[in-house]
Order: structure tokens, then C-alpha cells, then sequence
């Protein structure tokens, strides 16, 4: 567990994203989940050691930052309002069989607590549109709407600490994932975050690191847009455009993936190259339809 600051820490190590937490005289502020069962449940135990845990904010829909909610039973789960109905279309892969066989592999010792009845499905429950102000202790904390790297995108911003954690709008020299984001979105996100008054930002992924990377994280999504749409402009299909060596990717983004989230780069390469080109494409069609009218 890395010490941030006085009162915020983070695990960088886990597999998946990095937790983290804020611990006040009132209690224990939490932001995001340990992916692994067992993780999560040794996550818990080390938490309760400052105090009682009272909030846990997922920062983002996919399943490294909140399958570890049912292993904190009872405590209040917050997420942007478009976490709720996330949070149910990604329920059956997080409890399906698939998840399980890949858990005997991968993470024997999490089998046990695999959709074990202590522990039932922890949606969010408390939702916010663009912004949350709580107080815990002597902390303010702002619960801050920045979608890019996902629509519901959540930044949680410590003024007091001087900390961000910006989910996976940052990923710390390790492979940007684009899967599903909007880039011109993710890049206004950055400009966001650039102008929050903090020195250490705690990335979804990497190491904790400071705003002088937020230039090469938005370098990268640059990079997506571009090759991409010079793909488009050559006319190259979106088949063709994920066939291209990887090479081309290996100059969009040099990182490889970081804290084991898959044993193959070729997986995300393909959904990082469909969804931008697909977004490209459609971003096209309506400027032409603007300029018709």
C-alpha cells in the first residue's frame, strides 16, 4: 500500500486498478474496489484499521473498479447516475461462469468468495450529474464528472491533500484503453483535471505520478484520432484498419498493458482501433450533415 499523503493512500499493485481511500477522524472514504475476491477482502480488513469505512465512490462502469463492491457489504456505494444501470449490464459477466473458470486459473484463492451470499451485488446508491461535495472528518471531497475514458468518468479531488484520483482518464505509462470512450471528450477531461489545484495524481492504472503527464496521456489519445483518421481518409475499412501491423500501434501508444489486466496486448489493440474509427466515421457523417444545412 503506497502513502500518498498524510491521510491518502493507494494500492498500486493489485490486479486491475488501483484503490485508494481517504482516512479522516470520522472514518474512511473509499474510491474504487480490488477486482480480485481475495484482494478485495484483505482491501477491507487493512481499510477498517483507520476506521469505519463510510462512502466508496466507483469512478468508473468496468468490472477492475467495481467488482470488489459486494465484498464491503453495507457500506454506501456512490457513482454518477449513469453508474446504476452500468453496474446491471455488467452483473451477469462479473458473477457468470466465465468469470469463474478464469478465476481457477488465474486466482485459485478467490474461488472461495466467487458470488459467496456474505457478499451480494453493491450498486451504486447514492448518484450525482455533474458534481458531489461531501465532508468526512475535516475533508471536503468533490466528486467530479469528467467522462472521456467512459461517460459516467469520475474524478475525486482532495483539495486538502492536494490529490486526484482520476480513474482510468490517466493510465501511467501503461496501454491506454479507448475501448469505449468518447477522445475528444477524454481530451477536455484532461484540461479538466490540469486546472484542479493538486500535485499528485493517483491514475486508474501506474504508478501515482504528477499533471506534467497529463500532456503525454492526451499525446496518446492524440495519436488514436490520428492515425485513425488518416485511415478513414484513405479510405481503409474498419477491418482493415485493425489488421495493420503493430507497429502502428506501437507509435499511437508504446506502453505495454500494466497490473496483468489481460495476458494479451491483440484484444486491445482491435476494441482501441473499432471504437475509435467508428467514432471518427460518425463524427464525419455528422459534420456533413451540419455543413448540408
Amino acid at each position: 500500500m503506497r502513502r500518498i499523503t498524510d491521510n491518502v493512500y493507494a494500492e498500486i499493485y493489485f490486479w486491475g486498478c488501483n484503490p485508494g481511500f481517504v482516512s479522516t477522524s470520522d472514518g474512511v472514504f473509499m474510491i474504487d474496489t480490488p477486482q480480485q475476491p481475495i484482494n478485495a477482502v484483505q482491501w477491507r480488513e487493512r481499510l477498517q484499521e483507520h476506521g469505519p469505512i463510510r462512502h466508496l465512490v466507483n469512478t468508473e462502469p468496468h468490472p477492475d473498479h467495481i467488482r470488489g463492491n459486494a465484498y464491503f457489504p453495507g457500506v454506501e456505494v456512490i457513482g454518477h447516475e449513469r453508474m446504476v444501470s452500468r453496474y446491471e449490464q455488467a452483473l451477469p459477466m462479473m458473477t457468470g461462469e466465465q468469470t469463474l473458470e478464469a478465476l481457477k486459473t488465474a486466482d485459485p484463492d478467490s474461488v472461495w468468495l466467487f458470488n459467496h451470499p456474505d457478499y451480494p451485488p453493491n450498486p451504486p446508491t447514492r448518484t450525482f450529474s455533474e458534481e458531489l461535495r461531501l465532508q468526512l472528518g475535516t475533508h471536503d471531497i468533490h466528486l467530479i464528472h469528467h467522462p472521456g475514458h467512459t461517460p459516467p468518468q469520475t474524478s475525486v479531488f482532495i483539495p486538502s491533500q492536494g490529490v486526484v484520483f482520476t480513474g482510468d482518464n490517466v493510465f501511467h505509462k501503461c496501454k491506454t484503453f479507448v475501448q469505449e470512450a468518447d477522445p475528444w471528450e477524454w481530451l477536455h477531461a484532461l484540461e479538466k483535471i490540469k486546472a484542479l489545484d493538486v500535485e499528485v495524481i493517483v491514475p486508474g492504472h501506474g504508478e501515482p505520478c504528477d499533471k506534467s503527464y497529463l500532456a503525454e496521456q492526451a499525446q496518446i489519445i492524440h495519436n488514436w484520432i490520428g492515425v485513425i483518421e488518416e485511415y478513414v481518409r484513405r479510405g481503409v475499412t474498419e477491418d482493415e484498419a485493425v489488421a495493420q501491423p503493430l507497429d502502428v500501434v506501437k507509435d499511437v501508444d508504446p506502453y505495454p498493458i500494466g497490473q496483468r489486466l489481460f495476458p494479451r496486448s491483440d484484444w486491445v489493440t482491435e476494441a482501441n482501433v473499432r471504437n475509435v474509427y467508428k467514432r471518427i466515421v460518425a463524427r464525419a457523417g455528422a459534420n456533413t450533415m451540419t455543413a448540408r444545412n
